[in-house]
């Protein structure tokens, strides 16, 4: 009956005390979540640091093979020594010597075996030209007694030069061969040897008044 009597004496709660202790509530656990949540982002580990320690390292090109390429790239063709430069000029010389200028010197090859200058006469534009041949020894012969309107270096190796001549037909004028024909010339036991046929002094050579 006493318990009844004190329930009665208190107030009675209206619907705005409610809404406070729930307002509370809501306030109360979102203050519990953010705390949790603060936590949470001080101990979780550190994904960017992650990325970086994933990322492989490129590996770096050597420095040594690139500089070794950049070299080879920037050598020359050594040129001709002291002695194969003489070797030349002697045989120039030897040209001269003959009563012919050489047409181009750099046709002759120190390193040949068997080697050639291409000469032709001096003061005679109309005179055609001459095969000289040489060893390390100097001239060993000429491609003929008798000149060519047209002469010229089509191969060479070390031991075998193949010469191309202007052919003359019938109707040819002078210093207008219609055809060609190549003739190879090699060493044979020391002396220069034709090994195809030559055209004869008629079909190679007329005399231009140039």
């Amino acid at each position: 009956m006493k318990a009844e009597r004190d329930r009665n004496r208190l107030p009675k709660k209206g619907a705005a005390s409610r809404w406070s202790r729930r307002i509370a509530g809501v306030l109360a656990t979102g203050a519990l979540i953010g705390v949790g949540w603060v936590s949470y982002d001080m101990i979780k580990p550190d994904s960017g640091a992650a990325v970086i320690a994933l990322t492989p390292t490129p590996t770096a090109t050597p420095k040594a093979e690139k500089s070794k390429k950049h070299k080879a790239a920037k050598q020359k063709p050594k040129g001709l020594t002291k002695a194969q430069r003489q070797a030349r000029t002697d045989a120039v010389k030897t040209i001269r010597e003959q009563g012919f200028t050489t047409v181009k010197e750099s046709d002759y090859d120190p390193k040949a075996t068997l080697r050639v200058l291409i000469g032709r006469p001096v003061g005679d534009a109309g005179g055609g030209q001459t095969a000289f041949f040489f060893t390390r020894d100097g001239l060993v012969g000429k491609d003929a007694q008798s000149p060519s309107t047209e002469v010229s270096i089509a191969k060479k190796t070390k031991s075998t030069i193949t010469l191309k001549y202007g052919v003359y037909g019938p109707s040819d004028p002078a210093g207008q061969p219609s055809s060609s024909k190549k003739v190879r010339f090699k060493l044979s036991s020391g002396a220069l040897s034709p090994q195809d046929t030559l055209p004869t002094a008629e079909e190679r050579f007329k005399r231009s008044t140039g």
